[in-house]
């Protein structure tokens, strides 16, 4: 969890508002993202269980769903279903919850 505001941080700053392009920094974050996908790829698999920490959602859970739900601007190049399928299933599930749909829905109502 922790290198995930970091490096999805990193990513953001380079790609979109570093003055300089720095395509060094870029791929560095972008496989940094790929890393941390993957490690929580490997947990789900390794614990078998729907959730990082057993069969319920928690705050470790959807302390994710902010940064996960930028991905796509992140990395666009990142097919997450088929590099990290347990990943993609976890954050489907995750974003599935009407609690988040609602926070979606408010955010993008109050962006308009």
């Amino acid at each position: 969890m922790s290198g995930q505001g970091p490096y999805f941080g990193q990513k953001a700053w380079f790609s979109n508002f570093h003055a300089e392009k720095l395509p060094s920094a870029e791929r560095r974050y972008a496989d940094e993202i790929r890393r941390v996908l993957g490690v929580v790829d490997a947990h789900l698999a390794k614990q078998g269980t729907p959730y990082l920490t057993g069969d319920r959602a928690t705050y470790a859970d959807l302390a994710w769903v902010t940064w996960n739900a930028l991905l796509g601007w992140l990395v666009p190049e990142l097919d997450v279903a088929a590099e990290f399928p347990r990943f993609a299933e976890w954050n489907a599930r995750l974003v599935a919850r009407p609690a988040v749909v609602k926070v979606f829905a408010d955010k993008e109502k109050a962006s308009q």
